[in-house]
């Protein structure tokens, strides 16, 4: 049988980790599910952040780098948000710290803090927020660093997420990334909302920006050497990568809110390796079979996978 590869475009030179850092948030977003905002996860314990960073850097020597995607509840709201981002650096003045957040600190906050990060990608929910002064603190922002913008499309309030987006793209700086996210009905459970394919061809028509970023290190995806596109990938439902094998594991990893670390980021919950309290665990470094009928995680959609591996 033929091998189906889907995988970067582009030779991938980093070790991505998707951290979880805790369930304390200023949003109650229904989506994202009560566990993502209960305040029962504190942020981490900076101690046993710099040992996972050392052990990082150890067992992935053979990359350039690592990513450090950091999100769960709004990490902007961890004290020790900069003593991360300077050991970080400090490790290897290559790493990147990236920060999924929804972009509610002050304007004085963002220019005191902007510069210990490399990437922010801001989440618009929009029943959370006033769209007009979120732009205008982005678009301040943005020589400070990389900006991605993603408007949640929120089936209960359509529409006025379609509106938000329009904005988003009228008036958004042109050095910034703009681009739909359409959502899943719970962050725990697997199924997209359940859009009408009127809403689908709306979503899948909407103008996006590219952006231009100072630090490009993430390359687009291909499926046998053709263009993929991920946001149709997941509304056309083509993500479907069920017994194919996947690099969970080899490009990235995952730490929970409670410090497990793990294989995949929204799959796998069996696969824990150890915790980042104590770092006696190792990764074994071979491709998983998935098990999913649909893989729906940013992170893991940006996994290589292979088919009759």
């Amino acid at each position: 049988m033929d091998k189906l590869i889907f995988t970067h475009k582009n030779n991938r030179k980093y070790i991505f980790v998707d951290w979880d850092l805790s369930s304390i948030c200023n949003y109650n977003c229904y989506y994202c599910g009560e566990e993502a905002h209960d305040g029962k996860f504190n942020f981490p314990k900076i101690e046993h952040v710099r040992n996972f960073i050392d052990k990082i850097q150890q067992i992935y020597s053979n990359k350039e780098f690592a990513i450090y995607n950091l999100l769960g509840g709004e990490p902007t709201l961890w004290k020790d948000l900069k003593n991360f981002t300077s050991y970080v650096k400090k490790v290897n003045n290559k790493n990147i710290v990236q920060l999924l957040t929804n972009g509610s600190r002050s304007l004085k906050w963002w220019k005191e803090n902007a510069l210990y990060m490399d990437r922010i990608i801001v989440s618009i929910h929009v029943a959370n927020c006033k769209i007009e002064p979120l732009i205008e603190k982005l678009n301040n922002i943005s020589n400070l660093l990389d900006i991605e913008v993603q408007v949640a499309i929120d089936l209960n309030i359509f529409d006025k997420c379609i509106d938000f987006y329009n904005y988003a793209y009228n008036n958004l700086t042109s050095s910034i990334c703009l681009r739909p996210k359409p959502l899943k009905k719970n962050l725990s459970v697997s199924g997209m909302m359940d859009y009408t394919n009127h809403q689908i061809d709306i979503i899948k028509k909407l103008p996006q920006i590219e952006g231009k970023f100072k630090k490009k290190f993430s390359s687009s995806m291909i499926m046998n050497n053709e263009d993929v596109d991920i946001t149709s990938l997941i509304t056309d439902k083509k993500n479907n990568f069920k017994d194919w094998a996947c690099w969970i594991g080899i490009d990235t990893i995952n730490v929970r809110r409670d410090g497990r670390v793990k294989i995949g980021s929204a799959c796998n919950p069996d696969l824990i390796l150890g915790n980042i309290k104590d770092c006696n665990f190792n990764i074994p470094m071979l491709p998983v079979k998935c098990r999913y009928n649909t893989c729906e995680c940013w992170a893991d959609l940006h996994t290589t996978k292979v088919k009759n591996y």
